[in-house]
């Protein structure tokens, strides 16, 4: 296993926490690839937790495309509110969902 900084182990912690069934992942991977494409990189919390979904055997396929996507938008969901709720709590709170249109957080 290749040794992160700790920064990017709690973050890859708190994704897998997030990202807890097949359904949130699908839905949270979907709306990244509508949406924030162009923010899906490879970096080291892409990498990180497309190993840590391999060690799990959650995904053998374009693990580390669709760890791109669920980075890009676990940061996004942090960083962007609808009111004073930010996605990420919407993500939390509905049970994988968001209950606002994608484009209505800013």
């Amino acid at each position: 296993m290749i040794k992160y900084p700790s920064q990017v182990q709690l973050a890859v912690e708190d994704m897998s926490r997030v990202y807890n069934t097949p359904e949130k992942r699908k839905y949270a991977a979907n709306q990244a690839r509508l949406h924030l494409s162009n923010n899906t990189k490879s970096d080291l919390y892409s990498q990180a937790l497309a190993e840590l979904f391999n060690s799990l055997n959650i995904n053998s396929r374009i693990q580390e495309e669709y760890a791109q996507k669920l980075v890009a938008f676990y940061f996004h969901s942090k960083a962007n509110y609808y009111g004073k709720v930010s996605m990420f709590d919407d993500f939390n709170n509905c049970n994988g969902k968001l209950p606002h249109r994608f484009t209505t957080y800013s």
